[in-house]
């Protein structure tokens, strides 16, 4: 969004005065009172977006949020996400937080975001949290899903939303090669070559397939993941269910380490971050006056 097509920041405006009352601020000057960290649920349609993070000449939903905030509240507000989504991936759940001194309740804020973003991103909900509450730090799990659609005729509706192969998938040999995902493993088999070898093991706890219908789904969790790896371990279920390998190959593919012995990523377009869990106590109410 272009900044000299958006409405000015609420700073600048006022509403007019009722005579006998006092002008209401709709949002004050940002900085005049102590901060909040408000956290954001976001959802949005990664296909026109080169991934969340903020990167020069490129369209990303961390760049449309920041420029948002930036129109309601007149300054450059740094905005923190819970996962860095691949570009063409998509969320239900992404988590985001920054720090506010306005005036707008977190209701307001909510709608007031709304009304500035791209219709392919929206904020679902906004509430406060606990100072020093950072969406990405504080995140005790992340929870993905990846789908695929396994019939002959093309999809409409979904076409940028999952990988769409004609022939039917083995969802059973592809569940049964799930089973040796959870636990911690070096994910080097999967994962981008750009990853630090010292990072490349962590745990995950819940990988589960899940079949409804002409719809295949991953489901995987886990504090954190290395780039590309759900991709990486998709596009291999993808060669399981074809029947081109049995389903111990992919246990084999994890133990061997070797980027090079496995199928290429699944399409970015299948994936979607479901949800970022927290402690209950990363949440509640902080000190603060609205209007």
């Amino acid at each position: 969004m272009s900044d000299d097509a958006a409405p000015g920041p609420l700073a600048q405006t006022s509403a007019p005065q009722v005579p006998g009352r006092p002008a209401r601020e709709d949002a004050g000057t940002f900085g005049s009172r102590r901060p909040v960290t408000v956290k954001l649920i976001l959802e949005y349609d990664g296909t026109d977006f080169f991934g969340w993070q903020l990167q020069p000449r490129h369209r990303s939903v961390e760049g449309e949020l920041r420029a948002a905030l930036r129109q309601l509240t007149g300054e450059s507000v740094a905005v923190h996400g819970a996962g860095r989504t691949d570009a063409g991936a998509h969320a239900l759940g992404q988590v985001a937080s920054f720090d506010y001194a306005g005036r707008l309740s977190p209701d307001r804020i909510r709608a007031a975001l709304n009304a500035r973003l791209p219709a392919d991103v929206s904020v679902v909900s906004a509430e406060l949290a606990r100072r020093g509450f950072h969406a990405r730090f504080s995140a005790l799990g992340r929870h993905y899903r990846y789908r695929w659609l396994d019939r002959q005729a093309r999809p409409a509706l979904l076409r940028h939303h999952c990988w769409h192969v004609r022939r039917r998938l083995d969802d059973g040999a592809m569940a049964e090669a799930v089973l040796a995902l959870a636990g911690t493993h070096d994910w080097t088999a999967f994962c981008s070559a750009a990853e630090p070898v010292r990072k490349r093991t962590r745990p995950v706890w819940r990988a589960e397939l899940v079949r409804a219908g002409d719809l295949v789904d991953l489901l995987i969790s886990a504090e954190g993941f290395l780039r590309g790896q759900i991709r990486g371990v998709a596009g291999a279920l993808a060669v399981i269910g074809a029947g081109r390998q049995d389903p111990g190959w992919l246990a084999a593919l994890l133990a061997g380490r070797d980027r090079q012995l496995a199928p290429p990523a699944a399409p970015a377009r299948g994936l979607t971050l479901m949800q970022v869990s927290y402690a209950e106590a990363e949440m509640g109410p902080q000190r603060h006056q609205f209007d």
